[in-house]
């Protein structure tokens, strides 16, 4: 059986629009089913006179470079987490101490170490280690040790 040219067009015609239909609606979805916000700060507690460069990103977002002073300031961002559960933000964290260049990296927010223990995940980052806010004492006591 032999199509058309009329309607081979007609077919690819309808096969695109139901493509889009997908597309718009698993972006809508998304944004209307999708989680809650999430805050995200990281503090400098690094030690008096240790300054912190960071940088941060997603699969689809480059946050740039931050410096951060000791003690004195931080970075803050928010997004949407997907509906489907696959938001990781990263960053790389560097500093001086004693003449020796320190770099690490951290997976500042993971969906699934996050999901139901965050919305607002403020971190201080430590010469030893980074840690979280428990919400549940008002302590900085979810601790992880560095990544090379």
């Amino acid at each position: 059986m032999m199509i058309s040219s009329s309607s081979s067009k007609a077919l690819h015609v309808l096969l695109l629009i139901n493509l889009l239909q997908l597309v718009f609606f698993v972006t809508t979805f998304d944004m209307v089913a999708g989680h809650d916000r999430v805050h995200v700060r990281i503090s400098n507690e690094l030690d008096l006179g240790i300054d912190l460069q960071l940088h941060c990103k997603s699969r689809d977002d480059d946050l740039g470079e931050h410096l951060l002073h000791y003690n004195d300031s931080y970075y803050e961002f928010s997004f949407r987490p997907t509906y489907f559960g696959s938001t990781l933000f990263y960053c790389s964290f560097s500093w001086n101490t004693d003449g020796c260049a320190k770099k690490y990296w951290f997976d500042i927010y993971d969906y699934h170490r996050e999901e139901t223990s965050c919305t607002e995940c403020y971190w201080k980052a430590r010469l030893i280690d980074i840690c979280m806010l428990n919400h549940d004492d008002n302590q900085y006591d979810i601790c992880y040790s560095w990544h090379y």
